[in-house]
């Protein structure tokens, strides 16, 4: 026995030194010293295993096992052996045994939900670290990689409430804090984002990947000339990444750069051939002709690959449906726009199933809250100001035309989508789950300062996030001076519009045709309540369909409406000048055009959901 200990101090120092062979004879002769020694076999193990001599080394791991079969290293490393060597369930067995033999050991709970997280089984990874934090709560490293598992796992809202945690638990980690910043951002809490991502790289202000997640959070923050810097130092620092390159190329579209934005744009393709997001965006911002007959057919042979992600082959399918629907080829576009929700579907929703019944029992609880006595009780109570100016709708409504529109008068700035409201919901609501005047001025007072910085010499501001019409009764006890207009669309156009739109933080409601088209008769439900309940000075509703058949008369309704003289500016939207960040970021600037009236009709064979609305919405 005193013979093998020295033989296995001998080999530990020449592993120390790298001397992988003579460890390996060292261990050997120590194993022959004593064939049932657990650390002997242990240690002769682990070091065939760094050398990759698989087979020995499990065997010698189930040695000292048959000796000591409560041994944790040689459970943990064991597991490991069989992991590489695709034995799974086995590993996971054996790993999982380690964690009951020992469910105070930190290392054999990390190890456990490592060896989960390697074969995608994050929920349950996150289980598994969430247990090392239990043993360790303040280690910055199992807070990280429960963070990590949860998004991964899809679990958004715990996902954030981790990556803030690793934040605080490691301050001076940039990747954390980047990962905390995109994990805000990915759910829309954009200042939350910015604040994080600016952290980020302040820490790590070389690293490529953190300024473009800046650039991103700022351009959705409505900071455009710093979202640009950032954007830009990404692909200086690494030229080569063609994500930056697409994110440069839609950024620019949003400024409606359209020349150079396809530049960056095939810069990202040429980079990567496969980036789905690229290939959409070029699409999207013109029409496709004959001349591009060649290049549909190259992506329609990608879109069909399986080793793609859904995110890269929806994005593919997308394109296509537009350009088929451009050369008037309709059943092949619907037949791309259902691929593309498919694989979307999978990419952004599969994971957490929308719940129609929670949907409408919110809007319901509304409903019964807001009544017209409780807005009066409340809006008494309220910030006055006209400002604001809230437009809202189902989304591919119209919203972002008549922002567009109305943000061309010189004395209105357009805020684009805002997510304020919804972002402080429940704050404006107290413990005894009703709205809470004092909260509700407080976030007025906040929502103010945003305006403020935003727009600081603007008479009017434009918030046209569409789903703030859910909104509405908190909004208008919040501000009872603010301004309504409600964008109103033909059901199916609206709906199919809904379905054949890529989006990169997608509604819960989408993908699904039937799921859309419940969803509309829930707004439908909305709206008529605050019809009913609003001051009928505080809401304006407008036809998509009669704003594009007589223009003038409408939009002098409108800016007469949030009390405002005429300007002859506002016929001409296609020259503002001001990002836009809308799916329809190319049409917006264009005249105002009728054929998105009725476009329905072209696919009503393959659309039935969406073509019962226009009889009985």
């Amino acid at each position: 026995m005193a013979m093998s200990s020295s033989l296995i101090t001998s080999a530990e120092a020449a592993l120390a030194q790298g001397r992988l062979a003579e460890a390996a004879r060292l261990a050997r002769l120590a194993v022959e010293e004593n064939p049932g020694g657990v650390e002997e076999n242990c240690f002769l193990g682990l070091i065939q295993a760094q050398r990759g001599a698989l087979d020995e080394a499990e065997d010698h791991f189930r040695r000292a096992l048959e000796a000591d079969n409560q041994h944790l290293p040689s459970l943990i490393a064991c597991s490991k052996v069989l992991s590489t060597r695709g034995q799974v369930e086995a590993a996971l067995a054996m790993a999982n045994a380690a964690l009951e033999i020992a469910p105070e050991d930190f290392d054999a709970a990390m190890h456990f939900g490592l060896l989960l997280a390697h074969h995608r089984r994050f929920a349950e990874a996150a289980g598994a670290f969430s247990e090392a934090l239990k043993i360790s709560p303040k280690s910055s490293t199992a807070q990280r990689f429960y963070a990590g598992a949860l998004s991964d796992a899809g679990l958004k809202s715990a996902a954030l409430e981790a990556w803030r945690s690793a934040a605080q638990l490691a301050p001076r980690d940039g990747q954390v804090w980047a990962r905390y910043g995109q994990t805000a951002l990915e759910q829309g809490l954009l200042n939350e984002a910015i604040s994080a991502g600016r952290k980020a790289a302040s820490l790590a202000p070389e690293n490529p990947s953190i300024q473009l997640m800046v650039g991103l959070a700022l351009a959705e923050g409505q900071e455009p000339e710093a979202a640009e810097v950032h954007i830009r130092r990404s692909i200086k620092l690494n030229p080569n990444n063609p994500i930056a390159h697409a994110a440069l190329g839609y950024w620019l579209q949003e400024q409606g750069r359209f020349a150079d934005a396809e530049v960056e744009l095939e810069a990202a393709l040429k980079g990567q051939p496969d980036h789905g997001f690229a290939y959409y965006n070029l699409f999207r911002s013109r029409r496709a002709t004959a001349e591009d007959k060649a290049r549909l057919k190259s992506i329609e042979a990608r879109a069909g690959r399986k080793d793609l992600t859904p995110r890269d082959r929806g994005y593919m399918n997308y394109a296509l449906g537009k350009a088929r629907e451009d050369l008037k080829d309709f059943e092949a576009a619907m037949g791309h726009y259902d691929e593309g929700n498919r694989c979307a579907y999978e990419a952004w929703l599969a994971a957490s199933p929308w719940r129609r019944d929670e949907y409408a029992a919110d809007f319901a609880r509304k409903r019964e809250v807001f009544t017209r006595e409780r807005l009066q009780e409340l809006s008494a109570q309220g910030r006055p100001s006209k400002r604001p100016v809230f437009i809202v709708g189902m989304i591919r409504s119209g919203t972002s035309l008549m922002e567009q529109i109305v943000s061309s008068h010189p004395e209105v700035a357009g805020a684009g989508e805002l997510s304020f409201w919804h972002e402080n919901e429940e704050s404006c609501w107290g413990p005894d789950d009703l709205p809470c005047p004092e909260r509700l001025k407080e976030a007025s007072g906040r929502y103010a300062e945003e305006l403020q910085r935003l727009a600081p010499n603007a008479r009017r501001v434009t918030d046209k996030l569409p789903h703030n019409f859910a909104l509405l009764g908190e909004i208008h006890s919040a501000l009872p001076e603010a301004r309504f207009v409600h964008c109103r669309r033909n059901p199916a156009d609206n709906c199919l519009s809904v379905y054949t739109t890529a989006y990169q933080r997608p509604p819960v409601f989408a993908h699904d045709r039937e799921n859309i088209a419940f969803a509309y008769r829930e707004y439908l439900r909305m709206m008529e309540h605050w019809r009913e309940v609003l001051p009928a000075d505080r809401l304006l509703e407008v036809d998509y369909e009669e704003m594009v058949a007589d223009r003038e008369s409408v939009v002098r309704r409108v800016i007469e409406f949030i009390g405002l003289d005429w300007d002859d500016a506002c016929l001409r939207h296609e020259s503002n000048q001001r990002a836009v960040r809308t799916p329809s970021l190319w049409q917006v600037r264009q005249p105002i055009y009728t054929t998105s009236i009725e476009r329905w009709r072209r696919f009503e064979p393959w659309i039935p959901e969406f073509a019962a609305l226009v009889e009985s919405p």
